[in-house]
């Protein structure tokens, strides 16, 4: 395996609700659902995908796979590092989102 496909944090094939937005915008979040998720980041599917390096603003409701508990809402900041056109089957474009910070709501 190489160094850069390393993952820090496990992943969970998990769909949990989402809501995103650019950090520091006031449009209206746009709703999403994850494909996968975990303690450091997500990777989901949205029809207006923000670029590449964008820092957002996004809002999970975690599960206990990822809390080790009950379910909770975490609000998080994010920088977009990949995006992924829409695929010949037709889905989306998928984007990923590393946190760079959360917090409990």
């Amino acid at each position: 395996m190489k160094r850069s496909d390393r993952r820090f944090a496990q992943r969970f094939n998990l769909t949990v609700p989402l809501h995103m937005r650019a950090w520091h915008s006031t449009a209206p979040e746009q709703a999403a659902a994850s494909l996968n998720v975990s303690e450091s980041g997500v990777y989901f599917e949205t029809e207006t995908p923000p670029p590449e390096g964008a820092s957002v603003h996004l809002r999970i409701d975690m599960p206990p796979e990822i809390t080790g508990g009950i379910a909770t809402e975490w609000t998080c900041m994010g920088r977009v590092v990949r995006v992924e056109p829409v695929s010949l089957s037709g889905s989306p474009p998928r984007v990923a989102v590393r946190f760079n910070y959360y917090e409990v709501a």
